[in-house]
C-alpha cells in the first residue's frame, strides 16, 4: 500500500504511543508482556525501553542476515570447509594415536589446535551473522594459537612448553619464531592486530547489522582472511603431528643431524593449489616457506 494512502495516514505508527501524562504503573500495564521496563524521561518526553532488545538482535535480526549470507556466499564457505575438515581429521588421528606423542606435548597441542579450530568456526559464525569486523578479531586469535603451537614444537630446549604449562608463556612472543617456519604469519598477524584488534579511529564507524548484498567488500575481505587462517591451521596441524598421515602435503619427515625433523617440501602442484586457494595476487606459490628444518621429538 502506498505510504501516503488514506488508510496509512489514519494509522498510528507501530510502537509509538503518547505517554506524556502516564505514570510508570500505567506504562507497565500497557507493556504487560515485558518482564522489565526502563522508563527514561527527557524534559517533557517519556521513553520506554523493553527488555527484549538483545533477544530480538540474536533471534530476529541476525536470522535475516544469515539467510542473505547463505544465498550469496555459502559456496565460498564450502571451499574453506574442505581444508578445515582435513585439519580436524589430523587432530582426530593424533588424538587416537596419542602413544606416539609425549604426554606433556599431547595435551597441550591437542587442546590448542582444537581451540584454534573452534575459534575459527566462531569467526565464520560472526561473519555469517553480519559482524565481519568482530570476525577478524577471532581470526587473529586463531592465528596466534597456531603460532604458539609452531613455537612450542620447534623449541629444541622444551622451554616454551614448560613456560606454557607453568603459565609464564607470552603467546605474542611466538610470532617471531613462527614466521621463521611460515613467514606470512608475521605479516598476517600484524595486519590483523593493527587494523582490527588495536582500537583505532575506524572502530568509531557505525556499522549496522543488516542483510548482506552481493559483492560486499567487507565480506570478501574476511573470506580471504578465513582462507589464509584455515591454511595456517592445516600447516600447523602437520607440524604438530607429522606422523598422522603417510605423506604430508607440506611438511615432509626427514632426519637431520641424527634427529627427526620436518622440511617444508610441497609438490609443485600443491604450491600452485595453495596460491590459487589463498587468492593472493602479490604472493606466489614459492613464497610461503621459511626455514626448511624444524625438529620434533
Amino acid at each position: 500500500m502506498p505510504r501516503n494512502s488514506k488508510r496509512n495516514r489514519n494509522q498510528k505508527p507501530v510502537g509509538k504511543y503518547d505517554m506524556t501524562g502516564m505514570s510508570e504503573r500505567q506504562i507497565a500495564k500497557l507493556f504487560s508482556g515485558a518482564k522489565e521496563l526502563h522508563v527514561l524521561r527527557t524534559g517533557r518526553t517519556q521513553y520506554v525501553i523493553k527488555d527484549n532488545l538483545l533477544r530480538n538482535f540474536v533471534d530476529r535480526d541476525i536470522g535475516l542476515v544469515t539467510k542473505s549470507f547463505d544465498k550469496l556466499y555459502s559456496s565460498k564457505l564450502s571451499e574453506i570447509d574442505s581444508l578445515f575438515s582435513e585439519t580436524a581429521f589430523l587432530l582426530l588421528i593424533a588424538h587416537e594415536n596419542r602413544a606416539e606423542i609425549d604426554d606433556k606435548y599431547h595435551e597441550v597441542l591437542i587442546g590448542l589446535i582444537q581451540n584454534a579450530l573452534n575459534t575459527f568456526g566462531s569467526a565464520a559464525i560472526l561473519l555469517r551473522s553480519g559482524l565481519p569486523g568482530q570476525s577478524m578479531v577471532l581470526i587473529r586469535q586463531a592465528v596466534e594459537m597456531c603460532s604458539t603451537i609452531i613455537h612450542i614444537v620447534g623449541d629444541p630446549r622444551s622451554k616454551a612448553i614448560d613456560d606454557f604449562i607453568d603459565g609464564n608463556y607470552k603467546s605474542t612472543n611466538s610470532i617471531g619464531d613462527a614466521k621463521k617456519a611460515v613467514p606470512i604469519i608475521g605479516l598476517f598477524w600484524g595486519f590483523l592486530s593493527t587494523q582490527f584488534v588495536h582500537i583505532t579511529y575506524s572502530h568509531s564507524t557505525i556499522r549496522p547489522v543488516r542483510p548482506y548484498k552481493a559483492k560486499d567488500s567487507d565480506v570478501e575481505a574476511v573470506i580471504k582472511c578465513l582462507r589464509m587462517t584455515v591454511w595456517i591451521c592445516y600447516l600447523t596441524a602437520e607440524i604438530a603431528f607429522p606422523t598422522a598421515r603417510e605423506r604430508n602435503r607440506y611438511w615432509q619427515r626427514r632426519t637431520m643431524n641424527g634427529r627427526p625433523a620436518v622440511e617444508y617440501d610441497p609438490t609443485p602442484e600443491e604450491r600452485e593449489w595453495a596460491a590459487k586457494f589463498l587468492d593472493l595476487e602479490d604472493v606466489g606459490p614459492d613464497e610461503f616457506s621459511g626455514s626448511s628444518d624444524n625438529q620434533y621429538d
